[in-house]
């Protein structure tokens, strides 16, 4: 038998002799027909938080303002290798792209390896763009995959609209014409910087290709022949079996002339002898542009063309119109 505890008799006496009194609160029973929720976990708020993060911010992305870095010099002087822009989305959603306006789209070229590629597009299930279930592999940079699942979508490029649809375009000894006119704006570059940026050039490179010589690029495609322009001289003409004028040979500098199709665009980059443009892999379709570049917001790199630059940050650029 244990002892008696002196202690915890006088606080049950205590106890005993408190009278009850009524709380200064009451608590609000549930009205009837109503469930109780508890309060979601920490990690599920963590999930849904960043999931409405994520649709917010690929709405904004795909429909309205997309920021991008200039990784090539085909847009220079006006765009230079390292800059860093906002284009407005919006803009083309309700105007079509005037003559010089500069624009934003999605590369037409397909590249290998891609969803979209006719020798790899098996290779991938589209679970909603620009998410691809990829069968083959796990892991990889481009497209981007990870744990089997690939982002992809195609790359963003910058040229300036040149020819409307219905145009006459024609390239001779690098200048442009435009419906049988000489098309000049003071914007276009020329000549070839060794090595080329975002390294620093020692050297630059006046190149010029003569009328009908095959530069081993754009002779040899075929996409324009649907949409030559016959012509009288026969200067740039390659003979045919019999030894007769054959078709007149293209070049990066002797191009066209060739006409425009409707709801097409010829682009081509303000530094002609170093951009990949219409020349190279044809008409820009209408719903391929995505928008223009409004701002820079941030610029670091080199110098247009200045021999031995180093990379530096081009304060006289930031939050410069991009125009």
């Amino acid at each position: 038998m244990k002892a008696p505890n002196p202690v915890k008799d006088k606080v049950r006496d205590k106890l005993k002799k408190a009278e009850y009194k009524e709380p200064a609160y009451t608590i609000t029973p549930i009205p009837a027909g109503k469930k109780f929720r508890r309060r979601k976990p920490w990690l599920q708020d963590w999930i849904e938080a960043i999931l409405f993060a994520f649709v917010v911010a690929m709405i904004i992305r795909n429909y309205t303002f997309q920021n991008f870095m200039i990784p090539s010099p085909s847009m220079e002087k006006t765009l230079l290798t390292g800059d860093y822009l906002v284009a407005n989305k919006l803009k083309f959603y309700f105007n079509d792209p005037k003559r010089e306006d500069i624009v934003t789209f999605r590369y037409p070229k397909i590249e290998e390896g891609t969803p979209e590629h006719p020798d790899s597009r098996g290779n991938f299930i589209k679970l909603f763009h620009p998410l691809y279930l990829n069968k083959k592999s796990s892991f990889a940079k481009f497209p981007l995959t990870f744990m089997n699942i690939t982002y992809y979508a195609r790359k963003n490029v910058v040229k300036r609209v040149i020819g409307m649809p219905g145009d006459i375009v024609e390239v001779r000894d690098k200048i442009v014409y435009i419906n049988g006119k000489k098309f000049e704006r003071g914007y276009e570059c020329y000549d070839i910087p060794q090595p080329s940026p975002p390294q620093s050039p020692v050297q630059i490179i006046p190149h010029r290709f003569a009328e009908g010589q095959d530069d081993g690029y754009i002779s040899g495609y075929s996409w324009y022949e649907p949409y030559r322009v016959a012509v009288a001289d026969t200067n740039a003409s390659i003979l045919n079996a019999q030894g007769q004028p054959g078709k007149k040979v293209f070049n990066r500098d002797w191009f066209g002339p060739i006409r425009v199709p409707q709801g097409k665009y010829f682009v081509m980059g303000d530094n002609r002898d170093v951009s990949e443009d219409s020349r190279y892999w044809g008409f820009l379709d209408r719903s391929d542009i995505t928008g223009t570049p409004f701002v820079i917001f941030f610029s670091k790199g080199i110098e247009y063309n200045k021999l031995f630059d180093t990379p530096h940050v081009r304060w006289n650029r930031i939050f410069r119109l991009a125009r």
